[in-house]
């Protein structure tokens, strides 16, 4: 991938089914209200083709059966333990 700087971490998360949780460091866990130690499950992944739509690696995570982000930036989360 040219010009992308992808880190481990996030190659981590890219996996269907991944256990995740909203990043601390992101502006988005204060705006969703969802607190450091919920964790979700990816249900799925994809790129936005469009550079000008910000973060092209997008993320659909189920935190429970009433709250599903849809379409959040994957760099919003961070891995929980492994994903084989």
């Amino acid at each position: 991938m040219v010009g992308s700087a992808r880190t481990p971490e996030m190659e981590a998360i890219m996996n269907v089914g991944q256990k995740v949780r909203v990043s601390p460091a992101s502006r988005l866990a204060r705006e969703w209200k969802i607190p450091n130690d919920v964790q979700g499950i990816v249900i799925c992944k994809y790129r936005v083709l469009k550079e000008s739509q910000g973060a092209p690696d997008r993320l659909d995570v189920r935190f429970s059966p009433k709250l599903v982000i849809w379409g959040a930036p994957a760099e919003a989360f961070e891995a929980v333990g492994d994903h084989s």
